[in-house]
């Protein structure tokens, strides 16, 4: 980012200071091959609820809720299926989405079910204000859990160069 494009200290707090006229995203909708089981997953993994679970025009959707404001919105669209591993950035539209732990003790949790799960696909990567790892969801799509360490810039930690590999005991 040049200089022009990165806001300074002050400006960062001013917009922090001011209401947002966003809070979340609502939420995100991609393809499913089995609805069935990637409700499982979320459930009892992430102990996501899910709210609606519909089949209207021969498409079967589903809002599976992650969090008091993010909902997963899959499709099971017959005869379409989703393209499983792929690298980043040749995922398609969405390449990927990552969540929000809500406390460092989540974050060791969803590691720990995840791993259990034989889903987790990455080590944990500490990138100076959050610590992130990907996971596989039963379509092989990658994603992430965050976990934003309180009281720590965005700033902190944003070049790859600085990120290190740490362990969760």
């Amino acid at each position: 980012m040049s200089a022009q494009q990165t806001p300074n200290l002050e400006e960062t707090n001013e917009w922090e200071a001011e209401k947002p006229l966003l809070d979340d995203i609502n939420h995100l909708t991609f393809i499913t091959a089995d609805m069935d089981r990637l409700i499982s997953f979320y459930e009892r993994v992430f102990d996501a609820r899910t709210t609606v679970d519909l089949t209207e025009e021969g498409l079967r959707h589903a809002f599976i809720e992650v969090g008091p404001h993010t909902v997963l919105h899959p499709f099971q669209v017959p005869g379409l299926e989703p393209p499983g591993q792929q690298p980043m950035f040749e995922r398609g539209r969405l390449d990927h989405f990552a969540l929000n732990a809500a406390s460092e003790e989540a974050f060791r949790e969803l590691h720990r079910r995840l791993e259990a799960e034989g889903a987790l696909d990455s080590m944990v990567t500490d990138m100076g204000s959050m610590l992130l790892f990907s996971f596989l969801d039963p379509d092989d799509g990658r994603h992430e859990v965050v976990w934003r360490k309180p009281g720590v810039t965005a700033e902190a930690g944003l070049r790859q160069a600085e990120w290190k590999t740490v362990e969760l005991h």
